[in-house]
């Protein structure tokens, strides 16, 4: 979701004019802007242009719609945006950053990450044409050669600054000067913009048609202007938030739903929601930016779809269609139809365990305070207009980008700054170019395979010394981080990524409205967690058996004989059958090392006998 209203807001909308005369070829970069700015009328006028207007038709996904954009210099914009299922609208005051969504749920953003508030910081210097100036303290021009874009040949300008480390590059035609094309690098985003159809609007040329495709996905996104206006007159309130619309829930008992039982299994938050009669386990996600329904869900339901995008998940992209869930309740909550995304789910289920419907995401939890009582199993929703805390946990400020939060935490007493807060998150990652910077993939540890909606990717558990959270410190917390194939191409915003195996030790209260964390500590904080002593991965396979499907190097499952592709049979003499599928067989791997289990595989349709005899791994 995080390209869908991004159109030429970013960088303002690109105005230059038509240069009729073959350029010679040149090596300063600067006098290549000069020349680019000339073609445009002189960068006197493109400073004088303070706001604008834009309207056009956007293509996406399958799907088609309208976008209307307003800019004002420096930093305010507003964009509305239809497309198919999806009515959202963003905007920026110049202070903060505010949208309403596609239920019609208001986000006011006041309280940004230092990477946030840097990126503004650049974005509007860019706006200004700061990089324009020679001997600039903050930025830093080079030509980088000459490509080709589309067939035709362009200067390739790269604009490094010092406040960060977001990279703009400009292709500029060599024979018109007129910008063929633009790549971003911000955070783990990149993407390219083509231009074209460049129509000639108050003395200036602009481009009616861009195309925007994104690196990591591969997702087209096309838009075609009708109308561009120039310097226009804004009323200032546009770019202020909307009133809140009505609420589209409803308490049964006043102000809040407490003390709803979940299921904590591996790491992972289940609660029951029912749609339409049918109560089913959902996820408790604040690292899904929307609530997600599983396909097969959506089927059974006889939903009907809508489009076909391509996002970002754990470990890979995933291609999400969009749908009206009907009314559902959770606990004493009652919703009304929401816009919700739709994924297919098989894979995870496999590897998770449990059979959900759902994803409950940044669009569900941030309506209300949640609270989180794990040692306890406990979830409570309050009303943020009533909530009033008045217990002795510690408040740590929250930040909320691109519908996802983050908070600050310090990894081993040295490594301090912003990670993810992810409750749908198993263990706490850390960013595996990091990682590898700081020497952490140096460390020993015990090698698995990770899983998320996207894919699955290899990973590398390591012990730590400490995680200081909110005030407290955790000893010894298990960090995990992406091993081998480490793209570090990009620098990311956050560290790492915060999830269950530190929350866990916790009573966390995530509070949207007031942008704040509330921790407290739980009954079991430092408590001795159950970890894995095997090395054995197993998963449910397409025909309800349960495989192996990885093993980790010398481990306890290596070296007793395991390979991918085992179907396990029984254990113990007990048939696998008579078990609680693959949750209890991970628990049986949990236990004390020392402790034996005699496996019956079967091998490629021969049965084997295997001894496993676990060992502490961390």
């Amino acid at each position: 979701m995080r390209s869908l209203c991004r159109f030429v807001v970013s960088a303002a909308v690109l105005i230059v004019v038509m240069a009729s005369a073959r350029a010679q070829e040149i090596s300063d970069p600067y006098k290549i802007l000069s020349r680019y700015f000339q073609a445009a009328g002189g960068l006197e006028r493109l400073l004088a242009e303070r706001t604008s207007y834009s309207e056009g038709t956007i293509s996406l996904g399958g799907m088609d719609g309208t976008l209307k954009v307003w800019t004002r210099r420096p930093g305010q914009s507003r964009v509305e945006l239809s497309l198919g299922p999806l009515n959202i609208i963003q905007g920026d005051n110049g202070e903060y950053t505010w949208v309403l969504d596609q239920n019609g749920k208001l986000q006011v953003i006041t309280n940004p990450n230092d990477a946030t508030i840097k990126r503004r910081q650049v974005r509007r210097l860019m706006e200004e044409y700061a990089f324009a100036k020679p001997g600039s303290d903050i930025f830093t021009i080079s030509l980088e050669g000459i490509q080709q874009v589309e067939g035709k040949n362009c200067y390739v300008i790269k604009i490094r600054n010092k406040i960060n480390v977001d990279i703009y590059t400009y292709y500029i035609n060599i024979q018109t000067f007129v910008c063929e094309k633009t790549a971003f690098v911000e955070d783990i985003e990149s993407r390219d913009d083509f231009y074209s159809d460049y129509r000639k609007v108050e003395d200036l040329l602009v481009p009616f048609r861009i195309k925007e495709i994104a690196h990591q996905t591969g997702q087209a996104q096309e838009t075609r202007l009708t109308r561009y206006v120039s310097n226009p007159k804004i009323d200032s309130a546009l770019f202020e938030p909307p009133q809140r619309g009505t609420e589209d829930y409803q308490f049964a008992n006043g102000d809040r739903a407490e003390d709803i039982p979940f299921e904590f299994i591996g790491n992972h938050l289940y609660i029951p929601v029912t749609v339409c009669g049918k109560e089913r386990l959902w996820v408790l996600d604040t690292g899904a930016g929307m609530t997600v329904l599983n396909k097969d869900f959506a089927k059974e339901l006889g939903l009907e779809l809508k489009g076909e995008l391509k996002g970002r998940g754990a470990g890979g992209t995933v291609t999400a269609s969009f749908t009206t869930l009907p009314p559902y309740s959770v606990g004493s909550i009652q919703f009304q139809g929401q816009t919700v995304s739709v994924i297919d789910m098989t894979e995870l289920i496999r590897r998770l365990g449990p059979d959900v419907a759902g994803i409950l995401g940044f669009d569900f939890l941030s309506r209300f305070v949640t609270k989180i009582d794990f040692a306890n199993e406990f979830v409570s929703f309050y009303k943020p207009e009533s909530f009033d805390y008045s217990g002795d946990g510690h408040l740590l400020d929250m930040h909320i980008a691109n519908s996802l939060i983050s908070a600050q935490a310090i990894l081993d007493g040295t490594h301090s700054g912003n990670w993810l807060l992810d409750i749908g998150a198993g263990t706490t990652h850390l960013d595996g170019g990091y990682a590898l910077r700081e020497g952490y993939a140096k460390k020993g540890g015990v090698l698995r395979m990770g899983h998320g909606a996207g894919n699955e990717f290899q990973v590398k558990d390591v012990r730590c010394d400490s995680m200081q959270f909110a005030g407290f410190t955790v000893y010894e917390p298990e960090i995990s981080f992406s091993y081998g194939g480490t793209d570090t191409t990009f620098t990311a915003d956050q560290i790492g990524v915060l999830g269950n195996s530190l929350f866990r030790n916790f009573v966390l209260y995530c509070d949207y409205a007031s942008e704040r964390l509330i921790v407290e500590k739980g009954s079991k904080f430092n408590h001795a967690w159950p970890v894995d002593n095997s090395g054995l991965q197993i998963a449910w396979n397409h025909n309800h058996e349960i495989e192996v499907f990885y093993i980790s190097p010398d481990s306890p499952a290596k070296k007793a004989g395991f390979a991918k592709g085992d179907l396990l049979r029984s254990v113990n003499g007990i048939k696998v059958g008579l078990l609680d599928g693959v949750i209890a067989i991970r628990k049986l791997l949990e236990a004390d090392p020392g402790t034996s289990y005699e496996f019956v595989i079967d091998r490629a349709g021969k049965s084997k006998k295997l001894t496993l005899r676990l060992t502490k791994l961390l």
